[in-house]
């Protein structure tokens, strides 16, 4: 038998199993209904319609990071406010130093006037922006959220 005739034959009969396998269902038609074929419909569908729902960051409270000189982060418990402390967002933090560079060119590239922070400790800190108060901080960092779409952003006090 010639391989032509051969893969018209298995062309064939594989048409006819499609068949056969549609109408072992019924006279339903698959195509005016909702539902799906014959082997899922015992299964219970795990997808839900409703509406999806959105958290609003906006009243979230973001903590503030405190940075000591070796470079260990602790959240700020009491803001004390010293005339000489400044506020930072952050958006990397790196133990190599090229790694913190790529970060700040892509962001001033973005038009941000962002600059590496001097390292205490280990790490280089990429700020985005600076600020002299808490509450200039607080208001930017959600804007600044939305606008690169970046959750891991966080206010550090030094």
């Amino acid at each position: 038998m010639s391989k032509i005739k051969l893969l018209g034959l298995t062309l064939l009969s594989a048409a006819v199993l499609l068949v056969s396998c549609k109408g072992n269902k019924g006279n339903e038609s698959s195509e005016n209904s909702d539902t799906l074929p014959y082997p899922f419909d015992n299964y219970e569908s795990t997808i839900s319609m409703d509406e999806p729902t959105f958290t609003d960051t906006t009243s979230i409270s973001e903590p503030i990071m405190l940075e000591d000189q070796q470079g260990n982060l602790q959240p700020e418990t009491t803001p004390v406010v010293n005339e000489s402390d400044m506020f930072y967002i952050i958006a990397g933090s790196f133990t190599v130093y090229s790694n913190a560079q790529n970060l700040c060119n892509k962001l001033k590239v973005k038009g941000y006037n962002a600059e590496i922070l001097i390292p205490f400790g280990q790490y280089n800190r990429v700020s985005i922006k600076s600020f002299k108060t808490r509450e200039e901080a607080k208001a930017s960092i959600a804007t600044l959220k939305s606008k690169l779409g970046d959750d891991g952003l966080w206010i550090l006090k030094r």
